[in-house]
């Protein structure tokens, strides 16, 4: 009994954390997925970093930057949390585990991708990750993201915070005119996101399924025909940023 009440209580408090954190890292990973879809397929990058306005141009890349990082901080926040737990029988944990996983192993893998802009090898994004975390207001041993606005304040004043997005930032102005390949890593990770906003909002109440666009495959030649733009970039995104 003592050994079946051990399991049940690590099993209770996986499933405690994964609740806490479902619904900043669902967020987050569509954020990240929606921005990559108008990347890729709506010129996102192309349109806003060649505006006269330098405004619109900051935005364009300094949200995507946010975007990265806000995704691998709640990430690194669920991964302190779970570092001390065994999983065990906990098949739904262990499975977003193994989706969090897929995505990590896509940004670093420099075989598959050679060419993909985005490269982030583990421990960048571990780092990536906890420079992006604060702690959580009355909450002991609890973090949060930081908030847009500081995350760009700290970009253009803090010389240490802003060097783990140097490649990231850089990355971004090629991706204005992206040579072949370089969207390749881009629209996996985006596949990937799908599959983790898919588990973690299963009945798509939070994000309606057919808000959820998957990217063609890297490669594919296809012609797009128009649609709704994104909904983290609404259609209001065609003519200015948001």
């Amino acid at each position: 009994m003592t050994l079946m009440r051990t399991q049940l209580d690590r099993q209770e408090a996986s499933e405690d954390l994964v609740r806490r954190y479902r619904e900043p890292l669902l967020l987050a990973a569509f954020d990240l997925h929606a921005r990559i879809c108008n990347i890729v397929q709506d010129d996102f990058l192309a349109r806003h970093l060649a505006s006269a306005d330098p405004g619109e141009q900051q935005y364009a890349r300094h949200s995507t930057l946010y975007r990265v990082g806000d995704y691998l901080g709640w990430t690194e926040i669920l991964r302190r949390g779970l570092q001390f737990l065994d999983l065990g029988d906990d098949r739904r944990t262990r499975e977003l585990n193994q989706l969090l996983a897929l995505v990590s192993r896509t940004f670093s893998d420099t075989r598959q991708y050679p060419a993909g802009a985005f490269r982030l090898f583990r421990d960048e994004q571990r780092a990536l990750g906890e420079i992006m975390l604060e702690p959580a207001d009355g909450e002991l041993r609890r973090y949060q993201c930081i908030g847009y606005a500081t995350f760009t304040t700290r970009l253009e004043t803090d010389a240490s915070f802003s060097r783990w997005f140097q490649r990231l930032s850089s990355d971004a102005g090629t991706l204005a005119d992206p040579a072949p390949g370089q969207l390749d890593r881009l629209i996996s990770i985006q596949h990937a996101l799908a599959d983790i906003i898919e588990f973690l909002d299963p009945s798509g109440l939070r994000f309606p399924r057919e808000h959820l666009t998957r990217l063609p495959p890297a490669g594919a030649i296809v012609t797009l025909e128009p649609g709704p733009a994104a909904p983290a970039e609404p259609a209001a995104d065609a003519g200015t940023p948001t």
